[in-house]
């Protein structure tokens, strides 16, 4: 029996494809739902999913197939890797209460950054520090709007990637620029 190969988004299908596994489907866009959305079934079977992780990923993709497309796929999560917040020097805070972008690549690191900033002394009701956020994707712009960022401070790609994540940084120190803030 051969093993189809999905990936997430083009990053991983070139990955997965540099290390001689063929992959057989990648979403118009780099996310869970719409991997949810697209992935064919297979015909007269239910397909077998077998889905790596973080231990923190949210069930969106997992709990997506299960529960909207229940009697085409039986997903086995395994959780593989788990995140694990870096713990900032005291030069490192005062390095970041400096800084006018701040760069997030995970919802993870979003609130990591939050609590080290604050030094442990962060909960969901305080205000995010004076900082624009430049994200890899609409994930991590969401979990900042979540935390509370403006969302005219808030910087992502249509697209999740590193490309797209290179431009929002651009546009993100043009807007400083624009209101005359040295970046």
């Amino acid at each position: 029996q051969s093993i189809a190969v999905a990936a997430v988004g083009k990053a991983t299908e070139k990955q997965l494809k540099d290390n001689n596994l063929n992959v057989a489907f990648t979403p118009s866009k780099a996310y869970a739902k719409n991997l949810v959305a697209e992935l064919p079934a297979t015909t007269g079977a239910t397909t077998r999913v077998l889905y790596p992780a973080s231990c923190r990923a949210p069930g969106t993709l997992a709990d997506g197939l299960t529960q909207q497309r229940g009697e085409q796929f039986e997903v086995v999560r395994l959780n593989t890797y788990d995140t694990v917040t870096a713990e900032w020097t005291d030069e490192q805070r005062t390095a970041a209460q400096s800084c006018h972008i701040a760069c997030f690549a995970s919802p993870s690191s979003v609130k990591g950054w939050l609590k080290n900033y604050y030094n442990d002394n962060c909960d969901e009701t305080q205000t995010p520090p004076p900082v624009l956020a430049a994200c890899i994707g609409q994930t991590s712009a969401t979990a900042c709007e979540e935390l509370g960022w403006d969302r005219e401070h808030i910087f992502f790609p249509d697209s999740p990637g590193i490309e797209g994540w290179v431009d929002a940084i651009k546009r993100a120190a043009k807007s400083l620029n624009t209101a005359g803030v040295a970046s």
